[in-house]
């Protein structure tokens, strides 16, 4: 009689990355200007890009999460090809933002597996020799793919001057 082979430890798999607000990659701009009313959100901007690309704004969609400032649909030829989620708060200073970023990607990384660091720029200058010599500039960016989406977290900020523009965003995208 043979002896059963000894067992893996079973790899918890990791959920499924599901488009923002309930919508599905390909959806209408009207598909999802029913959705922006039907949660009394306020569409905010409606642009054509190039390359057939369009990009609905949208404020007011932060149920539950106050933190969330703006959300951009972006269609190409009409579909819906991605959704970024922009986050923040204007009264945060660097460390806040930071610890922000941290935390929300701790919190993907425990839902998605392990994400993969794809730009890891801190404090850069920029090299324009028109950019005054006291701007730096960060970008960190992670991303997860999953076969049916793929999810970016990023992290950007421009200070210098005594002012700062921080941003903490979400881009989910057909893969």
């Amino acid at each position: 009689m043979l002896a059963p082979l000894p067992c893996q430890a079973e790899i918890p798999s990791s959920k499924a990355i599901k488009v923002p607000y309930g919508l599905a990659w390909g959806a209408s701009v009207e598909n999802v200007r029913e959705m922006i009313r039907a949660v009394k959100g306020t569409e905010s901007g409606f642009t054509q890009k190039t390359g057939g690309r369009t990009v609905l704004e949208a404020t007011g969609l932060n149920v539950g999460d106050q933190l969330l400032r703006k959300s951009l649909f972006i269609f190409r030829d009409g579909l819906l090809a991605e959704v970024e989620l922009e986050y923040g708060d204007p009264s945060w200073d660097a460390e806040k933002t930071t610890d922000f970023f941290d935390r929300t990607r701790r919190r993907i990384d425990e839902r998605y597996g392990t994400g993969t660091l794809l730009v890891n720029k801190v404090k850069e200058h920029p090299s324009d020799a028109k950019a005054p010599s006291d701007v730096t500039f960060t970008l960190i960016i992670y991303q997860w793919i999953q076969p049916t989406v793929a999810l970016e977290l990023n992290y950007s900020s421009v200070e210098g001057n005594e002012k700062a523009v921080r941003l903490v965003s979400l881009h989910y995208k057909t893969p």
